[in-house]
Order: C-alpha cells, then structure tokens, then sequence
C-alpha cells in the first residue's frame, strides 16, 4: 500500500469518527433538550464545555470523598501550608507565625481575629506593600468589597489560590455533583436576576476592587451569556428596579426556560413582584416587540435592548390570560419546564421569604440553597438537595481551616473575650449544638471571625454538616443585653401566628438611633414591619413585646427593671422594604447582587428612613 492510499484511509477514517463523535452529540443534546434559540454552532461549543465540566466534576469529587473520610488530616496539610506561605508577611511576623510548627501550637496560641486586626495590613498592600499581608507564593487577584448592608464595605484581599478554590467549588465542586444526579444538565435556558456589577474605584496600588462573583463566572462569561434568557447588555449599576424590568422582560419571551437563578430568594421576590406591578406593560411590550417608551434607561440601551425584541403576539396573550388568574402558582403556568430555581438560604429569619416564594412556585418546584460561601472563601455544599427543611452544608475540607466557638445562652461574647484554646475543631463537635465560625482561608486571613453562626446538623463521613442560623454582627444592644437576631425573630414569628395579617418583611433598631425627641431614660426597640392585610391594633402590636420576654429571660429582666420600655412598633406601607433596597443601592457602595435585607438597622440615618415611611 503507497503512502497516499494510506493516507486517504487515515483521512477518511478520521471523517468517519468525526461524524460518528458528531451525530452522537447531537443525538445527546436532542435528548437532553436545547434552546431552540442557539445556533448548531453554539450549542456544540456549549456541549463540549459541559462535557469538559463532567470530567473535571468528576475528578474533584473523587478528590473530595478521600478528603471527607481523613477530614483532620487534610485540615491539617491546608493549615500548615497556609503558615509557611504567610509567616514571612508584616502580618506574620507581628503574629509570630513563623514560630508555629505545629497545628497544636497555632491553636493554643494564635489569637482570634477579626477584620480590625487585618484592616492596617490589608490597606498597606492596598497602597502597594504586597508583603504586608500576602507571601512571596501569592498573588492578589482582586480585593472583593464585601456587603456593606450591616456595616462600611470591606475590602477582602482574594488570591490566584483562593479565586481557583472558589471557582472549582462554584463550578465543579462537591454539589455540582449532587445537582447533576438530581437534574442531568441540558442547554436550555435560564433566567438569572442579576445586575452590572458596581465599579468601584482601584486602590491606590492600582489593584482592582470588585465583587468575588465576577472572579468565580470570569472563565464562563461566553457560556452563561448564551444560557441566560438576558443577553448581553450594559445594564445600570445602581436602578435595580429598572434591571428587573428588563429580565423580565426577556425571561418572560422564553416559555421554555429550566431554571430561574438569583443570589437570594428576596431578589427572587423582588422580580415577582415587578411582574406583578408592571404586568400591563410588560405584556404590551412582548406583543409589540419594544420596550415601553418611559423606562428610565438611556438611548444607547434602548437600542440595544430592542435590537434583541420581536413582536410576539401569541406568547403576550398567553401571559395575559395566566396573569388575569393571579399569581398563586404562576410559575408553573407561565413556565412549565421550569424545574428549580436557586437563592442562597440566609437563615430562619428569613423564612417568610421562603413561605411568600412558595405560594408563586406552587408545591411542586424545588428551592435549592446550593453552597454556604462569603468573600472570604468558600465553606460548605449542599449534598441533599432534596432534603426537606433548611439546608445542611457539608463542610469542604480542603476550601478553608474551620474552628468553632460554642454559643451558651444565645449569648454572643465580645473577640477580647474570646480565648485561642475555646475554639474547637470539626471532630469536637456535637450534633444540635450552636457555633460561631472561625477561618483561616488561602489568602492570608488566620482564625478569621466570619460571623456566621451555624448548627451542626450531622456527619458526611468525618466532615461536619452544618445549617446556617444568623450572623453574629446582627444583634441589637440597647444597654448590655445583647439580644441576637435569631431568639428576637423567634418571638416576632411566635407573635405573628396570632395576628391576622401575614408577616412580609422587619428589620428592628435601637431607639438611640431613632428621632432626637425621643425619651432617652425610656430606652426601647423599634419594630419596623411590613403586613399583608389588616393593620394590626396596639393589643396585637405589643405581642411581640410580650412573647420576647416570655422567650427571653434578660429580656423580661431588663423590661421589668425599667431599663428597656415597651416595644415601639411601626407599620410601613405595602413595598417599603423593596423601596429601601433600591435606596440602598442607589445611595451607598451596596451593589443589587450582595444585597442581605438587614435585620438590626446601624445607623441613624437608616432609622430616619424607616420614620419618614411610616403608614399614615
């Protein structure tokens, strides 16, 4: 045989595999289902990505079930590298790192922190002394601004290791595993509730400052644009409302969607809800293929945006009728494919959330809360998806160092008061106990108190499966009682089952930050609340006081002294809390996407907004 008949073989033979290889995949997206809206093109590319992800899912999983069942040992190795990659820093040598041989002689030592004893360091490698906080082996992607819905945003320092560690977990980690069993990708479409995120100013150094999700999804831009029923659009930073408007707009088109993905389940609400307001215009701007001329957007977008619209009759009548049946159930009827939707689980008093979001889904759809994450690294995923009651976050062994300091008595201690040798380690702990947790993460931060209190619901092999409860920052603090945010929304939920509107939304302060003419030998709380129904009479407003001090003895204790006065409760008018998220938006650096509605106010000049609303 002459080398060009062998040759024609070998061509042919690759041709033949090829097109094999090719109708097999198709064959494979014709089964698992596609947007009809993607080319053949994309949908092979998006195919050939997924593919690659099943492998890379797979292998991290092997990974994380050795892991699970030597859990120690690996927190151990995670730790110890994490010491000899910082003891050189200012930071390090001024907390003696390098002295530390041992995880024994870290922990009997090392004091807890929190971002008060890291914020000097950090700003000085803001200002361009990388060694002031980070080691010669690491290298500082960005600093990521966390929330400041309870406090000043902070800047969080995420490295090359920290950014992979949360892309893997993200992407490919352990609940990505348990999703794909549960629900078998396909490459329909999605809706997803997010905006621009802000930019923000880089540091003096020239580092960038961003959010912590842009570092996670930068590697799959392409994808979850072609996978979002939202394209690609300069949306505006700081008007979520309008933001709203235009997913909507968009996912309401696509009756075929899968999936509806948002941050948390008030986001979730917060589209429904602009649905709900807007659903006339909505429906006339599907049927004519534009959007409405008094939208509060320039232009240059209005172009954009209706660059992308067709007129779809047939689809705005269908949504008219489902509209005209009220929104009990909606979901369902207005996207019948849609199998899930995701919004991370932020704790029990959030839960009338959750109650509000089932009644739109119908009982049939599942919400999943799929990881336990901050910007300081990534903590837990969610393996039982289909486990009924809050989520239960199976540790990570190998994502950052986990300590815990047990919480007695509701009671949150002060950092100075808090000893090296109180904290305990994931094969200390007791099932039904609560605890405050501590980190050390891949970027410099050691014994880190994240303010995240958890219950610890169980064991995956050796790795601690926890439920998250509250933050620890939330508590309210009129004169030393320390009332945490959890045993207070017991009560306000106690109290509630006996009014006859529906709870919709609170957050509480202390009088001292309220009007100047306030009494302030009778300091108090001040309620704000949020009802669907009848306004509540003064004997059924000061249940919440009365069910607090049956439920909390310090509490009765300082009302029985005179030391705290009863209650004040205030009623707001239907969507005042929705307008306060867009005020906050609009006015400080908190951007739409890490916005946490929140539960204790800190400042006055948010109580002066709260006062200024007030029902009539």
């Amino acid at each position: 045989m002459d080398l060009c008949a062998l040759c024609s073989i070998l061509l042919w033979g690759f041709v033949a595999a090829l097109s094999t290889a090719l109708l097999l995949a198709l064959l494979d997206i014709q089964r698992r289902g596609y947007s009809k809206a993607l080319t053949c093109t994309q949908l092979l590319k998006l195919y050939v990505l997924l593919k690659l992800g099943d492998i890379k899912t797979y292998r991290l999983h092997r990974k994380f079930e050795r892991d699970v069942r030597q859990f120690e040992k690996a927190q151990s190795e995670f730790l110890l590298e994490r010491i000899r990659r910082s003891k050189n820093t200012a930071f390090g040598r001024d907390y003696h790192l390098p002295s530390y041989k041992t995880v024994d002689e870290f922990r009997r030592s090392f004091p807890v922190c929190d971002f008060s004893n890291v914020e000097e360091y950090i700003n000085r490698m803001a200002n361009g002394e990388k060694n002031a906080f980070l080691g010669d082996e690491d290298e500082l992607v960005l600093f990521s601004a966390s929330s400041g819905t309870t406090g000043k945003n902070k800047l969080i320092p995420v490295t090359v290791e920290g950014a992979k560690s949360l892309q893997d977990q993200v992407l490919f980690g352990a609940y990505q595993w348990a999703l794909r069993e549960r629900f078998p990708w396909d490459l329909t479409r999605m809706l997803t509730v997010k905006n621009s995120p802000l930019v923000h100013k880089p540091t003096k150094a020239g580092h960038k400052v961003g959010v912590v999700s842009s570092v996670i999804y930068s590697k799959l831009n392409e994808m979850t644009t072609l996978l979002t029923t939202t394209p690609p659009l300069s949306l505006p930073m700081k008007n979520e409302s309008v933001c709203n408007y235009i997913h909507a707009l968009f996912g309401l088109r696509d009756k075929h969607i899968s999936m509806i993905r948002n941050g948390y389940i008030f986001q979730f609400l917060t589209l429904i809800r602009g649905i709900k307001m807007n659903q006339k215009s909505l429906v006339e701007d599907i049927r004519r293929g534009q959007i409405k001329e008094d939208l509060d957007i320039d232009e240059k977008l209005r172009s954009e945006i209706n660059a992308h619209l067709s007129p779809m009759p047939e689809r705005a009548a269908e949504l008219e009728k489902e509209f005209a049946k009220g929104f009990d159930g909606l979901i369902q009827r207005v996207w019948p494919k849609v199998t899930r939707i995701s919004g991370i689980w932020s704790g029990n008093t959030n839960a009338m959330y959750y109650k509000e979001a089932r009644a739109v889904l119908g009982p049939n759809i599942p919400i999943f809360s799929f990881s336990l994450m901050a910007s300081e690294g990534f903590l837990g995923a969610n393996l039982e998806l289909t486990r009924p009651g809050p989520p239960r976050y199976t540790l990570i062994p190998d994502a950052v160092y986990y300590e815990f300091l047990p919480i007695v008595g509701d009671h949150i201690p002060e950092l100075a008061d808090i000893r090296p040798q109180d904290l305990l380690l994931g094969h200390q702990l007791q099932v039904g106990k609560e605890c405050e947790m501590f980190i050390t993460n891949p970027s410099g931060l050691f014994r880190y108190r994240l303010g995240d209190v958890i219950r610890v619901a169980g064991f995956y092999q050796q790795a601690p499966q926890v439920e998250f409860l509250y933050r620890s920052g939330q508590l309210l603090n009129v004169c030393g009682e320390k009332m945490i945010e959890d045993v207070f929304f017991r009560a306000l939920e106690d109290a509630a089952k006996r009014w006859p509107s529906t709870l919709k939304d609170y957050t509480v302060a202390s009088s001292q930050l309220g009007p100047a003419d306030q009494d302030e030998l009778s300091r108090r709380y001040l309620l704000f609340l949020e009802l669907e129904g009848e306004p509540l009479t003064a004997g059924q407003a000061v249940l919440v006081d009365r069910t607090l001090q049956e439920q909390c003895e310090e509490y009765r204790v300082f009302r029985s002294t005179g030391r705290l006065g009863e209650m004040a409760v205030y009623q707001m008018p239907a969507g005042t809390f929705a307008r306060f998220q867009d005020h906050l938006v609009k006015t400080t650096a908190v951007s739409a996407a890490q916005f946490k509605m929140p539960r204790v106010l800190k400042s006055a000049d948010r109580v002066q907004w709260f006062m200024e609303n007030v029902r009539a």
